[in-house]
């Protein structure tokens, strides 16, 4: 489906491929099918390499700038049904003097909304189509924010369990989903920087001067998410580094434990092993007695020991 906004003589239309001709300020969305990717190769005479990278959604963050037209891919990220699967959508864009071209594969709620304030407000797309991507790349970046602190109020909440839980292994599986989502928005969001750096750098006559600095803004975000990302980080590497621990004293607890018990049992051992228990053959009539008693004063002896050392 390719819908488009046409901003002409100050008067806004909304339609499809009949709209994108010469003339006017235009935004242009569509999908990475065939056919209408060659129709933008037609249309805007766009670097074959620049649609095939449309076509396969597999590319890393980026700016390409080829005759006529930048060319950006960045990457739209969203929790699934848990909070640790991190799913990425990409948004690829060209940016022309006269015209704004989004192409992705998936619906993105924030582009939705931003195309929908253009198509409603001719003050907006007035300001040119770099402005529209700023729009467009603003509303990603701040839905990134809240992304962020769910995470990180999850790292927070699995700090205090821990703590509570004293070195329970079912927290591990959370900790290393929670860790593995903070690598995979820092391995996304990061190289977002250079992108937006770029585009905020005036002398470009795509972006205008006038809406450079809106892009420096939109760094700044992403600058700021970056870095609660970092700290997310080290702190769910040391949270990691804590329950193993935690787990580790846990199980040496335990084996101390087993250890003493087994002390307590190795003179008993001895002492029926000794004499086989064959009651016939114990010497003289005190022998059971000494026997019985030995058994019971040895392993209260032991622990009482145990106890003074400090070691139960």
């Amino acid at each position: 489906m390719v819908r488009v906004i046409r901003l002409e003589g100050g008067a806004l239309r909304t339609g499809s491929k009949e709209l994108a001709a010469p003339g006017g300020t235009l935004w242009i969305d569509l999908g990475p099918d065939p056919a209408d990717l060659q129709w933008l190769g037609q249309r805007f005479g766009f670097h074959p390499l620049a649609l095939e990278d449309c076509a396969h959604q597999d590319q890393r963050t980026k700016l390409e700038d080829y005759p006529g037209a930048l060319f950006l891919v960045i990457h739209r990220l969203a929790t699934g049904r848990e909070l640790a699967e991190v799913d990425s959508e990409e948004l690829h864009a060209f940016l022309t003097a006269e015209a704004l071209v989004t192409v992705h594969e998936r619906p993105i709620a924030e582009l939705d909304r931003v195309f929908e304030r253009c198509a409603a407000d001719p003050a907006l797309l007035g300001r040119g189509a770099d402005f529209a991507l700023y729009l467009l790349y603003d509303a990603v970046t701040d839905a990134h924010f809240a992304l962020a602190d769910a995470l990180t109020d999850e790292i927070d909440d699995l700090v205090g369990e821990v703590v509570a839980g004293a070195g329970q292994t079912d927290l591990l599986p959370r900790i290393l989903g929670a860790r593995r989502a903070m690598a995979v928005l820092r391995r996304r969001l990061a190289p977002q920087r250079e992108v937006f750096a770029a585009l905020a750098r005036p002398g470009d006559g795509r972006v205008r001067d006038a809406n450079a600095p809106y892009f420096r803004d939109v760094q700044d975000h992403l600058l700021r998410i970056t870095e609660e990302i970092d700290v997310g980080r080290d702190l769910v590497g040391s949270l990691m580094e804590s329950q193993l621990s935690l787990i580790n004293n846990r199980l040496n607890a335990v084996m101390a434990r087993l250890a003493l018990f087994s002390a307590i049992f190795l003179p008993l051992t001895f002492l029926t092993g000794f004499f086989g228990m064959n009651l016939p053959n114990l010497p003289g009539p005190w022998g059971m007695g000494l026997m019985l008693a030995a058994m019971v004063v040895l392993p209260a002896a032991m622990w009482i020991w145990f106890r003074r050392m400090k070691w139960v």
